[in-house]
């Protein structure tokens, strides 16, 4: 078997190029899939270690990214990226990554899922049908109903 493919490729050395220029693309492919890739929500980068500082008094904390985008999410419908995260001593919302680009895309990231979010609730909520209002029976109504459901059932 191994003579026969050793033949084929002297026969043809183009065929053993292309072989090689395979495996590199493969192995190319399954290293940037290993790496994360450009998913914000992968494991991997959830778990990376971001530093914050606060601008108003220059403090660091570092905390992981799912931490970040968690206290960012339980914030109001609209995010605003010239608000950080809140600063534990002041109570001013200072904190910001020190990437001006990536906190901006994580923003932006985070508003659009939202908006998302809340245009599929309204169209389900536009597709419900609506419920007829059930009319109130008084007592009186409702024994004079029974009693004749009884003399019907005599009958």
């Amino acid at each position: 078997m191994l003579t026969r493919i050793r033949e084929l490729m002297n026969g043809s050395p183009w065929l053993g190029w292309v072989l090689a220029a395979l495996i590199l693309a493969a192995s190319v492919v399954i290293y940037q899939r290993g790496q994360g890739g450009t998913d914000p929500y992968s494991p991997e980068r959830m778990r990376e270690t971001v530093t914050i500082r606060f601008t108003d008094t220059e403090d660091e904390i570092e905390m992981t990214r799912g931490q970040l985008d968690k206290e960012l999410r339980r914030r109001g419908a609209q995010l605003n990226p010239g608000e950080g995260i809140i600063n534990p001593k002041t109570g001013k919302p200072t904190g910001f990554l020190f990437s001006k680009d990536e906190w901006e895309t994580m923003i932006a990231r985070i508003n659009e899922e939202k908006a998302s979010i809340r245009s599929a609730a309204a169209e389900k909520s536009a597709k419900r049908p609506s419920v007829a209002p059930r009319p109130e029976i008084s007592p009186e109504d409702a024994a004079r109903i029974l009693d004749a459901a009884k003399q019907q059932e005599k009958k």
